[in-house]
């Protein structure tokens, strides 16, 4: 910031001999063109030099007139003031009632699904490797590292038929414990990848520890010193450095993958090549706050832009819908563009992720449905947080009330003409082939209210992430009967029967014969109302018998 703009506005109390609020630390620039940066807590806020200098001197003793003589040249009273109440809106001036900000404590929750536990404070102690990690920050072995990251994909490519089985067939839990292992530690190396090329350019991070990550492990690394970096481009590879280091070991897993035969141990370094792939995929994405986004915001060196250009956004949408006047937060153009794809982005990878899910989930019976209950639930919280800042939007922008009227009363209707929109619905269930013949079974909580005689049922593999199908069947006309069916039969779990559950059974009359003894079933029920499809999904489980 710069105080170049004077503002009629008169200072507050507290604004008049302003001091620095409690805990403010004033840091230099780290080389040649880097910034001045004022610190309180976690935020780092970058200043002009001049701002840095006039913050030097808030002590609580002087007021704007011997400011602006201790600063000299063109500062005026005016101008302290503008500077002091730009400062104060970042509370980075005392109110009097302001304390230093505590030492964060070793567990931390970031909202709205991420826990962290410090388990280390590196400060100086990392900064000691540093001849180390700019070394390894060298071309060749950059280059060597951009190598194996495409040879693992041709490697997966090469072995796209073992890769199809695997992601197709139920997997053991010592090859599922594998899995999450190697997903695990391949995070930690990715979160120090930041921290090595942090620290290689003078950095140092300020916590290391584990999280869970939307109830995932992970490790973490804390790099906000990475703002203090003079060029645009050290911050940009300090982002960027995570992702091309799990890239990397998804590369270096497919290679060792091929060589092997067939085995838990090679199914488990396809899955961990995959999921780092993916993850290193996700992470490039700018529309969520990931490395992608650091990485852009380095770039254009905006500081909160996801945060502003959704601002912006959500005032086109008030100013289009409901008319008033409305402010900008960013002059770019595209930023506008940018802030609708963000706001929309989250909803669309939920719903991705939902879709990619909801089966496995339905089948689960009341757990699954509960943790798919949830899901939603955390979209519409997403959605109905949107709706309500809108509103915070319009009632601020002076906007007539007969349009806001007329246009919420469409929007209404509009909403609920959709709950009354015809849909499919289907019943989720597994399969099993016994001596007498196959049946369709039910965990307690499914919908079987709607199952009935002459239904289609497609009937695929239980894979954890595809599910090829294996044959078709209907719904025979026998009663439904109690009885027990294998856990495995519900989940991508290799258990061979050894656990059973209660379920509710139904014959199935096959069409033809079946590529798999057991595995996952969807039930064709024909079209119901949205709302109706949402009660009996997600309530009608959870209600008394």
């Amino acid at each position: 910031m710069s105080a170049t703009t004077a503002s009629p506005a008169a200072p507050a109390a507290h604004t008049q001999r302003p001091n620095r609020a409690p805990g403010t630390e004033i840091h230099p620039p780290m080389g040649d063109g880097g910034t001045w940066v004022l610190q309180r807590g976690p935020r780092y806020i970058r200043v002009s030099p001049e701002v840095a200098a006039l913050a030097e001197h808030f002590d609580g003793r002087r007021d704007h007139g011997e400011l602006a003589r201790l600063m000299g040249g063109t500062w005026t009273a005016e101008m302290v003031g503008f500077a002091v109440r730009r400062l104060d809106d970042l509370q980075l001036v005392d109110n009097g009632e302001m304390k230093a900000p505590r030492r964060q404590g070793r567990f931390k929750m970031v909202p709205p699904f991420t826990f962290q536990f410090t388990l280390l404070r590196p400060g100086r102690t990392m900064q000691s490797l540093q001849p180390l990690f700019a070394r390894m920050g060298n071309r060749y072995l950059v280059g060597t590292a951009l190598l194996i990251a495409v040879a693992g994909l041709l490697a997966l490519a090469v072995q796209n038929t073992y890769v199809t089985s695997s992601l197709s067939g139920p997997l053991s839990p010592l090859t599922y414990l594998g899995i999450l292992a190697g997903l695990v530690i391949g995070t930690s190396i990715h979160e120090l990848g930041h921290a090595a090329t942090l620290i290689r350019y003078g950095g140092k991070p300020s916590r290391i520890g584990i999280m869970l990550f939307y109830l995932m492990p992970a490790f973490f690394c804390d790099v906000s010193d990475a703002w203090r970096l003079p060029q645009r481009r050290q911050r940009v590879h300090v982002a960027l450095a995570g992702p091309a280091v799990q890239t990397f070991l998804a590369g270096a897993a497919a290679l060792a993958a091929w060589p092997l035969a067939d085995s838990g141990v090679k199914t488990a370094l396809v899955f961990f090549a995959l999921g780092s792939y993916i993850t290193g995929l996700l992470n490039l994405l700018p529309f969520i706050k990931l490395d992608g986004y650091i990485a852009l915001m380095s770039h254009v060196d905006i500081p909160y832009l996801r945060d502003r250009a959704i601002t912006d956004a959500r005032r086109l949408m008030a100013r289009l819908l409901f008319g008033g006047t409305y402010e900008r937060e960013l002059t770019r153009r595209w930023t506008t563009v940018y802030g609708l794809a963000c706001m929309v982005f989250p909803l669309y990878l939920l719903s991705t992720a939902l879709q990619l899910w909801i089966d496995l989930l339905r089948r689960g019976g009341v757990i699954g449905i509960c943790l798919a209950a949830c899901g939603v639930s955390y979209g519409l919280y997403f959605l109905g947080r949107g709706v309500r800042r809108l509103a915070a939007e319009v009632r601020a922008s002076g906007a007539g009330r007969p349009r806001i009227a007329l246009v919420s009363t469409a929007v209404a209707a509009a909403a609920g003409a959709l709950m009354f929109l015809p849909v499919p619905h289907t019943v989720s269930a597994a399969y099993v082939s016994r001596p007498g013949g196959t049946d369709l079974v039910l965990l307690e909580g499914a919908d079987t209210d709607r199952i009935a005689p002459g239904q289609k049922v497609t009937l695929t593999t239980n894979g954890p992430v595809l599910n090829p199908t294996t044959g078709s069947a209907t719904v025979g006309d026998a009663p439904a009967a109690a009885g027990e069916a294998p856990l495995d039969s519900f989940f991508p779990l290799d258990l061979d029967g050894a656990l059973t559950m209660p379920v509710t059974s139904y014959r199935l009359d096959l069409d033809g014969p079946l590529g798999e003894p057991t595995g996952a079933a969807r039930v064709d029920t024909g079209r119901l109302p949205l709302w109706e499809v949402g009660y009996r999904t997600y309530i009608s489980p959870f209600l008394p018998s």
